[in-house]
Order: structure tokens, then C-alpha cells, then sequence
């Protein structure tokens, strides 16, 4: 019968490289329905950098937990979600550097020009 005592007896037996990699993966867990919940409430877009930023961070987290506690499936979706996220990254970064995100962000008057109001 376990011993009901002590809460923390469920940990007696378990290496903490477990417990820290266990640990990751629930943090990962958190970040990845945290992003999603930002993109349902539109808080954040799901087009936007922070949202790969977070979702690599999230994968890579979960795939560090698998290190203890393999399964090939889950390794690989995370392995896919990281490279993905990381092409996303890079090819907004490099978008954000060449043009504006949206052609209705360009400034409607030449720089210098005085703006309505203006004397």
C-alpha cells in the first residue's frame, strides 16, 4: 500500500534529470496552450513572429522532456514543428528587414511633408 503521508514519497525512486526534463515538458505544455489561447483571443497573430517564437520554444521544450521518457511520434511532430517555426522566423525577420508587413503601413505623406494640422 502506498505510503500517503508524505506527498512527496511518489518521487522517492525517480533520477532528478527526470524530474527537471519532466518539468521542461510540462512548461512546454504551458507554452503551447498559452500561444493558442493568445491567438483565440487575438492578442497575438497567428501570423506574427512572437507566435513561432513561442510555438519552437514550446516544441523544443517538450522535445527535451522526451529525452527521459521517449516516444518516437511525439519526437518527430516536435522535430517538425521546430523546423517549421524556424523557417517561419527567418522568413519574417528577412520580410520585416526589405518592406513594410502591410502595404497600408507606408506612410500616406513623403517623409517631411507637413501632416494635417500642420502650419
Amino acid at each position: 500500500m502506498p505510503d500517503y503521508s508524505n506527498p512527496l514519497a511518489i518521487f522517492d525512486g525517480v533520477s532528478t534529470l527526470s524530474l527537471v526534463c519532466n518539468t521542461i515538458g510540462v512548461i512546454g505544455f504551458m507554452i503551447y496552450m498559452s500561444n493558442y489561447t493568445l491567438v483565440t483571443f487575438q492578442r497575438i497573430d497567428s501570423r506574427g513572429v512572437l507566435f513561432f517564437c513561442l510555438n519552437t520554444l514550446a516544441a523544443s521544450c517538450v522535445l527535451i522532456s522526451l529525452s527521459q521518457n521517449f516516444n518516437l511520434a511525439s519526437a518527430m511532430i516536435q522535430i517538425v514543428w521546430i523546423c517549421l517555426g524556424s523557417i517561419a522566423i527567418r522568413k519574417r525577420l528577412a520580410r520585416r528587414r526589405k518592406i513594410p508587413d502591410h502595404p497600408f503601413q507606408t506612410p500616406a505623406f513623403p517623409p517631411g511633408a507637413p501632416q494635417s494640422g500642420a502650419i
